[in-house]
């Protein structure tokens, strides 16, 4: 199937529907879709040690998250993060760091998208793209069929196109991949054979069992736990602040950037059943672990906060990044 079969009437496909070796653009839904999905699939290059090594490293680098009941919110914490309970969740594997400029380049690079010429990073034109190229690259495409993967036009992205690929801009190749849409996000995770973490998997994986406040324990964030610097990007390279890493040794988990999770803004208690797991709905998704410029107070950083700063799915934002997930 071409791009150009990815409309807004198209919903976002089933993992059932994608293999590997199929690389998956993924339009959101429309707020008015009532009808089943129509899959898409758009065939790139597979995920491999060659083409993608960052991303194929990264997949076989995942920590893994033992089955177990784990907390889930706070009686003490804002409305939103109420009441405090447990879920039980099957084991999965979550990313130890946040995916990088570097490693999404790698997948914009096999889509093999309608690229041309070079631009720098923020700078993307209809002068050097154009069709698909154009439309899923950039935002304010309010006149295009297409949803946005990543605004490469904005000025805070990091990735623009030399030589006939994709590139981080320099000494930004390791920092966390910013202005990324929650589609694009996802899409991304599918490409690697994974998927994008639920907010209890999120929590999970970031608090442990223990019920702590922040993924170090209980101590008030400092410079060497949690990166913030209050500047419009201005962003650190993923794992600089190893003393802030989660009782599993994810690292990043607050500050740094915001991460897009699967889950539909609902409020608690947390179920997986009652629809907010749903790709196919409509509506904003829960981004976790603050981030370094808007929610960077330390109530807002905390293992437990739910409620981030502009995190509208269809755009990509200055201070929203991504891990991915496995099951099993």
């Amino acid at each position: 199937m071409s791009l150009s079969g990815l409309t807004k009437a198209t919903l976002i496909p089933s993992l059932a529907a994608l293999t590997v070796a199929a690389s998956a653009v993924l339009p959101l839904p429309s707020a008015q879709a009532d009808v089943p999905p129509d899959f898409a699939r758009l065939g790139g290059l597979p995920l491999s040690k060659e083409e993608a090594p960052r991303s194929w490293q990264a997949q076989r680098e995942m920590i893994a998250i033992p089955a177990s009941a784990y907390p889930l919110g706070r009686d003490d914490g804002a409305a939103e993060e109420r009441p405090a309970h447990r879920v039980a969740l099957a084991g999965f594997r979550v990313d130890r760091t946040e995916v990088t400029n570097a490693a999404f380049a790698e997948y914009l690079n096999a889509l093999k998208l309608n690229v041309r010429g070079s631009f720098s990073a923020g700078e993307i034109t209809a002068r050097n793209a154009a069709g698909n190229g154009y439309d899923l690259l950039r935002e304010g495409s309010e006149g295009s069929a297409l949803y946005p993967i990543i605004a490469l036009d904005d000025d805070q992205a990091r990735i623009g196109f030399e030589n006939g690929r994709f590139v981080p801009t320099a000494g930004y190749e390791d920092h966390p991949v910013t202005e990324t849409t929650w589609a694009g996000a996802r899409a991304y995770c599918l490409w690697r054979g994974a998927r994008l973490p639920s907010e209890a998997e999120w929590e999970a994986a970031a608090r442990g069992q223990d019920g702590r406040l922040y993924p170090w324990g209980d101590e008030a964030p400092s410079e060497s736990r949690v990166f913030i610097s209050r500047r419009t990007g201005v962003t650190a390279r993923v794992g600089s602040r190893p003393e802030g890493a989660s009782p599993f040794g994810l690292l990043d988990m607050s500050g740094s950037l915001a991460e897009w999770t699967s889950t539909l803004k609902r409020p608690y208690p947390y179920n997986a059943a009652d629809g907010r797991e749903t790709p196919e709905l409509a509506g904003e998704r829960v981004t976790r672990g603050g981030d370094y410029i808007y929610d960077s107070e330390p109530q807002r950083l905390t293992a437990t906060h739910r409620d981030g700063f502009s995190n509208a799915p269809e755009r990509g934002h200055r201070h929203i990044g991504f891990r991915c997930a496995s099951s099993g």
